[in-house]
């Protein structure tokens, strides 16, 4: 059902997943809809009730649950992090974000929230790159072997050939801190893993048969033993419905939309009434039996009500109406109003317990506002955040420390595995304004350099083009030094001024000041006795 609900809802799916079985045309349950538990209450929700012959399904899903998913990707990695250290490897961190491993993070983000969590792992291919890359695989694709919270081994299962009674599986199972991946095709049926096959038979599995080193095993042995080529991405701890079926299921995280399943499916009903109303609502014209057209025995009849022209003979009205009497028009009124509301208060409702604000999903409109007033009205946003962030933080240091590790010990190349400090940038940027009078009093009450009021004010700016700047701003000052030091010193060297100037970066010295002021005095000294002549 989450992944019903996170890939957008797509009503064919949801209708084979709750089809009916039973003779064509009839609304036969399945057995299941009457049990109770978990699959008797999800065979009776609004997706899962067969419609009676003859009517047509209205059941119509409004994606909420993938929109709250999408926002909150967009929350931690609209803009990349920021990756930085100062032992080494700065400028491997620094292309990293110029490449897909940004769009990564943003999928990746999407499915954790959907799923309750996400694998990050490195994958390599020497006929495709000449380095390797952080790929993502969803939590419903793996079956992870933890030991306490830490992950100890975790194995990717893909179905390369599904021959109906026959299934053919890939297996990679990452095992950190042996430092090697296996890898398995396995020969079965839908509901059983099958023998053990080559991987030279299937032309999916071939390039791995090549690069196995040890059986069915690739290993790196020059790569850290604290460096993995996997990590799992937990969205939320704790997981409140697996709680009590022992440690090992401990470190799983929690979908966004863990335990809203029947207020989503409520939320359908309601938005699948409103437009029940609004079919129904259509102008509908009852007319007698006479002005059907008979299209054949046993296929009933028709009525055109385009028809321009109708022949009227004696039979053809009956009663004592006329013609115009005998046709009647039905229009049901929409109560658009009653569902408009209902749908936005469980939206509200639904986005709230998620652990959202509405104004992140644009419940309130898009209306200019200051960056104080986005702030309060995303709190709640915002707080849910900073608890994934600190959850994504220590993964992503974890599996870029294994990316530059293979780098290291498969592509040979010159860098130094770390883990880099992970820095998220500000979702809600600030306004220049506001922003350029922050800085100006913190510069009034001399709390804050020229270097860090830079940086203030360009957050997005690199520290190199930061130290520009700062120079610039020097190279300004000097120049207005100098220039009213020549107006008020015309008679007398400045010393002091001097040595005070020669002390910013790319001021003048003392020495070219009183030079300055020399030569000036000298000029108005020739300049009076020329006037006195």
């Amino acid at each position: 059902m989450r992944t019903y609900y996170a890939l957008g809802g797509d009503s064919p799916i949801a209708r084979s997943y709750f089809a009916t079985t039973g003779e064509p045309g009839l609304p036969t349950p399945r057995p299941g809809q009457y049990r109770g538990g978990l699959l008797g209450s999800v065979r009776r929700w609004y997706h899962g009730i067969a419609t009676p012959p003859g009517e047509k399904r209205n059941n119509i899903h409004l994606p909420l649950a993938g929109d709250i998913a999408s926002s909150s990707a967009s929350l931690l990695f609209s803009q990349p992090p920021a990756l930085k250290h100062e032992a080494g490897g700065q400028d491997y961190l620094t292309g990293l974000v110029d490449d897909g491993t940004h769009a990564t993070f943003l999928e990746g983000a999407e499915h954790c929230a959907a799923m309750g969590g996400v694998y990050l792992r490195v994958t390599w291919d020497t006929d495709v790159s000449d380095h390797p890359w952080i790929d993502l695989v969803p939590a419903d694709a793996a079956v992870p072997e933890f030991r306490g919270s830490k992950l100890v081994a975790v194995t990717f299962w893909t179905v390369i050939r599904d021959e109906g009674k026959t299934v053919i599986r890939h297996l990679e199972k990452h095992i950190p801190g042996r430092n090697a991946i296996l890898h398995g095709v396995y020969v079965g049926e839908q509901d059983k893993i099958g023998q053990q096959g080559n991987l030279g038979d299937f032309w999916e599995t071939a390039p791995y048969a090549q690069m196995v080193t040890e059986g069915n095993a690739i290993t790196f042995p020059d790569q850290p033993k604290d460096a993995s080529t996997v990590v799992y991405v937990p969205n939320m701890r704790p997981n409140r419905i697996w709680r009590d079926l022992g440690p090992h299921t401990a470190p799983f995280g929690r979908s966004d939309y863990s335990g809203l399943e029947t207020d989503l499916d409520a939320l359908d009903e309601v938005y699948g009434s409103w437009m029940r109303d609004i079919r129904l609502g259509k102008a509908r014209l009852i007319v007698p039996s006479s002005y059907i057209d008979n299209i054949g025995r046993g296929k009933g009849g028709i009525f055109e009500p385009e028809r321009e022209v109708f022949v009227p003979v004696a039979a053809m009205v009956s009663g004592e109406g006329t013609m115009g009497q005998q046709i009647m028009a039905q229009q049901f009124d929409i109560r658009w109003q009653a569902h408009q509301q209902t749908v936005s208060s469980m939206m509200e409702m639904i986005i709230q317990m998620a652990g959202y604000s509405g104004q992140t999903l644009g419940i309130q409109g898009d209306v200019a506002q200051t960056a104080t007033e986005v702030v309060a009205r995303e709190r709640k946003s915002l707080t849910t955040r900073g608890k994934k962030i600190t959850y994504w933080r220590p993964a992503l240091a974890d599996i870029l420390y294994g990316l530059m590790s293979i780098e290291q010990s498969v592509f040979h190349m010159d860098i130094t595995p770390v883990r880099p400090d992970v820095e998220f940038p500000d979702v809600v940027q600030p306004d220049q304004l506001e922003l350029a009078q922050t800085v100006s009093a913190l510069r009034g009450a001399e709390a804050a350099s020229v270097e860090t009021a830079v940086a203030m004010t360009h957050p997005d700016w690199s520290p190199e083009k930061v130290a520009m700047e700062v120079q610039r701003i020097y190279d300004e000052v000097s120049l207005g030094m100098l220039s009213r030091a020549r107006i008020s010193l015309s008679t007398t060297p400045g010393e002091d001024l001097g040595q005070e100037l020669g002390e910013i970066p790319g001021a003048v010295g003392a020495t070219d000041i009183g030079s300055q002021v020399e030569q000036d005095a000298a000029t108005s000294d020739t300049d009076q006795d020329s006037g006195g002549q």
